[in-house]
């Protein structure tokens, strides 16, 4: 599978589910930079003309006005005048959390409802703390017990489902806004939910629930945390083992779990998973599961690599066939990189070091390049000579070794394997100060640099 396919396939399954809904709503918060029109839906009321000041004066009225008030502020443009612009921006979302905290104090409303006011009061908060406002963040806790008392609301009733799927999300936001303490009352709702007649709702609120305690439960029993990661794993794949049909929902529910567990250094045979959960969807009917099956299988492969013989072939950059064999008594570093790929760059001047520390005495580098664009490759490598060879898979139709990425599952750039002079794969932790200390045991100290002889020597002073 091609880099980029993985990755919008993945993405494209995991917003699929409840899970991915979740996941997507708290990006921002724990640091990585999503925006809120990002986070939020953004509504559909056509753009008003700009407003002549910054004055805004919240609405009184029924839930359901009120909510059609926050629609059309949201879609004024501003004043033009940018401390203007920002100052109407800081009062507007001011507005949008009192007016939504308004809507939220009523009793008996329409989950929907329910879910406008929560955006617009979560869409405020993330502009006014984009704008440094040490007080929003204060009120994350507040609305993180709103979302969980809704949420408990709805479903001690009898909810349609699209209420129920509702209420979950706000649920799986809830600790992630207000921190692991309202972990226990999530916890309780997939029984809820199965009482409901919800289930499948109830299988991915808990896959849910395993990526935020795998995330946010550092002081957890890791051993009841590895049980419950098993249980699960487990039971979803007796369902879809026995399923007439794997969905994208499903995919959804499972593969991230099994993404964060490759971090969460479980006592969980992930290796395994990997390879039952990839060798079931590839050989499901719908092409992108099936696609997305090869490459879990690849990820398996990869991950059960350390103390194994490593194959690979292909064809390097000048279009000659890759030989494996003739590395037989070297150490190589198997290096998959892109030239787009900032810490590829960087972490290169340090392979090169070694490189002219340690050849002499059997050590070689073998480059994967996962680049899309040959042109962009070879613009890079006409700009770094690099002393090793590089692969690069051209042929969309190559198979096993002879598409190295795909293969070994490769998901992030560097990925960088050390193999010993047998083809034995020794270890992934091989850069930075590492590499050269491996290599240093391995090899033993480096030679001394090549005196020049046309420096001479340097006069005493």
């Amino acid at each position: 599978m091609k880099w980029q396919l993985w990755q919008s396939a993945l993405r494209r399954f995991i917003v699929t589910g409840v899970v991915g809904l979740t996941v997507l709503c708290g990006l921002w918060y724990f640091g990585t930079g999503l925006q809120a029109e990002e986070a939020l839906p953004a509504p559909a009321a056509p753009v008003q003309p700009p407003a002549k000041d910054v004055e805004i004066k919240p609405l009184e009225g029924t839930p359901q006005e009120l909510l059609k008030f926050l629609e059309d502020l949201n879609a004024q443009q501003g004043p033009a005048d940018p401390q203007a612009m920002m100052e109407f921006q800081r009062k507007r979302a001011k507005v949008f959390i009192e007016v939504a905290d308004k809507i939220l104090l009523q009793d008996k409303l329409p989950a929907e409802t329910l879910d406008g006011a929560f955006q617009f009061k979560f869409r405020g908060l993330l502009v006014l703390l984009q704008m440094g406002d040490t007080q929003a963040r204060e009120l994350l806790p507040k609305l993180a017990e709103q979302l969980m008392a809704k949420a408990e609301e709805i479903l001690k009733g009898t909810p349609t489902e699209d209420a129920a799927q509702r209420a979950v999300q706000w649920a799986m936001m809830a600790p992630r806004l207000g921190g692991p303490d309202l972990l226990a009352r999530v916890i309780a709702l997939p029984k809820r939910l199965e009482e409901l007649g919800f289930r499948q709702l109830a299988t991915q609120l808990r896959g849910g629930l395993l990526m935020l305690r795998l995330r946010m439960g550092q002081a957890e029993d890791r051993a009841e945390l590895a049980k419950d990661v098993t249980a699960f794993l487990e039971d979803a794949w007796t369902r879809f083992s026995q399923a007439e049909k794997i969905t994208h929902e499903d995919v959804a529910m499972v593969v991230p779990v099994l993404q964060y567990l490759e971090f969460a250094r479980l006592d969980v045979n992930l290796s395994d998973y990997y390879g039952r959960f990839g060798g079931l969807f590839a050989k499901n009917a719908d092409e992108q599961i099936a696609e997305l099956g090869q490459q879990l299988q690849g990820i398996s492969r990869r991950l059960g690599l350390v103390g194994k013989k490593m194959e690979l072939a292909g064809k390097t950059v000048d279009g000659k066939d890759f030989d494996w064999s003739q590395y037989r008594g070297k150490i190589v570093l198997v290096d998959f990189f892109a030239t787009w790929c900032g810490p590829c760059r960087a972490e290169m001047p340090n392979v090169k070091e070694n490189y002219e520390r340690f050849h002499s005495k059997g050590f070689d580098v073998v480059a994967i390049s996962i680049d899309e664009n040959r042109a962009d490759l070879e613009r890079y490598l006409q700009e770094n000579k690099l002393p090793w060879v590089v692969i690069h898979n051209q042929d969309p139709k190559a198979q096993g070794p002879a598409n190295p990425a795909t293969y070994y599952g490769i998901t992030a750039v560097p990925t960088v394997m050390l193999v010993d002079k047998d083809g034995t794969v020794l270890t992934f932790d091989a850069r930075g100060p590492q590499l050269g200390k491996k290599l240093e045991e391995l090899l033993g100290p480096p030679e001394p640099p090549a005196k020049d002889e046309k420096q001479g020597t340097t006069e005493k002073q």
